[in-house]
């Protein structure tokens, strides 16, 4: 045998006896769905930037889409492992007998609210007029008609156009094509600038609302159920980080949406997430009684037909496996 290989020999041996590699995150993806990135997208993506996600074995993926009712189709339909939205949309599913289970809810209270132009007077300009909406049953659509049904103003004399995500519903304000809608409250810091004024907050319109829970598929459980207890660990950690991490979050939002420093929406967002009765809660508790709010309210909306065990829709286990692996107490 020549020098070079008995060289080639050797090192191929050394290699060898090297120990086993762990298994590469790629083997483990995970692909979760979140809303358009917005002034808190740090907290959005914080497991993976942070490196929670990878640390446990994951690769997590992340995909932007313009709403939840969207991102369950999507779901649905093999494209996504899970996805966070508001949880009315997955309760509706849930009433069809969609294979879905709610597995944790982080952020306590709705942020959408609503907002007008600032010539609107009262609940009784809204007849004949235009109202902003995204699609139906997502978030921003139950917001403004919860405004509108509590202001006993007949849906069918109002007019309700669908016109996109947040940024582009609020152009339509402060433009004149519509006279209300629903968006972030984030926007509330630019109404004075633009002719916009918030009219009332969703938080207190649907106070049980919750804004963000996150949803799976009963497939990904059956079949994956290790991985969603990485994936739901490392979202733990990863909240836990941005808040006690507010500078790291606000230059990661920054650096996504390309929100400029005297943009100050990042720091209002951050106050609103921090606050700790209605903000996010990196133990991500699902609340039933919250839950069972909801549903009341899309029944006596029309939505619903009627209640049902809502125990077919949520799975706190994956939940309390998780919480040990991320250290948190329950």
């Amino acid at each position: 045998m020549g020098t070079a290989s008995r060289r080639l020999g050797a090192a191929l041996l050394g290699l060898a006896m090297l120990p086993a590699a762990p298994a590469a995150a790629q083997d483990h993806v995970w692909h979760h769905g979140i809303i358009e990135a917005k002034s808190d997208a740090g907290f959005q993506v914080m497991a993976m930037r942070a490196g929670f996600a990878p640390k446990l074995g994951l690769d997590l993926k992340y995909s932007y889409f313009q709403n939840d009712v969207i991102m369950l189709r999507a779901m649905l339909a093999g494209e996504l492992d899970s996805y966070e939205g508001t949880p009315g949309a997955a309760l509706l599913a849930g009433a069809r007998n969609a294979p879905i289970k709610i597995i944790g809810c982080h952020w306590q209270s709705v942020v959408h609210s609503v907002f007008a132009r600032t010539a609107f007077k009262g609940p009784a300009d809204l007849k004949g007029a235009t109202v902003a909406i995204s699609a139906p049953n997502a978030a921003p659509d139950l917001v403004v008609k919860a405004y509108i049904a509590q202001n006993d103003i007949p849906f069918a004399e109002v007019r309700f156009a669908s016109l996109g995500n947040d940024p582009e519903r609020y152009k339509a304000v402060a433009s004149g094509v519509a006279l209300m809608t629903s968006v972030s409250i984030e926007f509330s810091v630019l109404g004075q600038r633009d002719g916009v004024k918030l009219i009332a907050r969703g938080s207190d319109l649907l106070p049980n609302y919750q804004r963000l829970c996150t949803m799976t598929t009963d497939k990904a459980i059956a079949t994956r159920r290790e991985d969603i207890v990485r994936f739901l660990a490392a979202q733990m950690q990863g909240y836990r980080h941005a808040l006690a991490n507010r500078d790291e979050e606000l230059r990661i939002t920054r650096e996504i949406t390309g929100i400029k420093a005297e943009d100050r929406r990042p720091e209002f967002m951050f106050d609103e997430a921090a606050n700790p009765k209605t903000g996010i809660d990196p133990a991500m508790p699902i609340y039933k009684d919250k839950l069972e709010w909801l549903e009341d309210r899309l029944v006596a909306a029309g939505n619903m037909t009627q209640r049902y065990d809502l125990a077919r829709v949520v799975d706190g286990e994956l939940r309390a496996e998780a919480l040990k692996r991320a250290g948190l107490q329950n």
